[in-house]
């Protein structure tokens, strides 16, 4: 019996989580997010998150579309405020 691709793949996967002894790997499009303001729940991209060096997985929040656009558009008030 020959192995499946999939497996051969996932024994190259260097990040995963355990649950009840078993592993979760963690791949492109399965890992999520609660988002801090309305706690919708949003998929992310972890390499996005992390690749300007400064993200943490701690300490690090991602918003949704809406909330982050709503947070944007305050910014912009309040920096054109005098």
């Amino acid at each position: 019996m020959e192995p499946r691709l999939w497996k051969t793949e996932r024994m190259n996967a260097m990040f995963y989580m355990k649950h009840k002894g078993k592993k979760l790997f963690i791949e492109e499009g399965n890992v999520f997010n609660a988002c801090p303001l309305c706690g919708r729940e949003t998929a992310v991209d972890l390499q996005a998150v992390l690749s300007d060096g400064e993200g943490d997985l701690y300490g690090t929040q991602v918003y949704c579309h809406e909330c982050s656009e709503r947070r944007a558009k305050e910014r912009k008030a309040q920096e054109a405020a005098p």
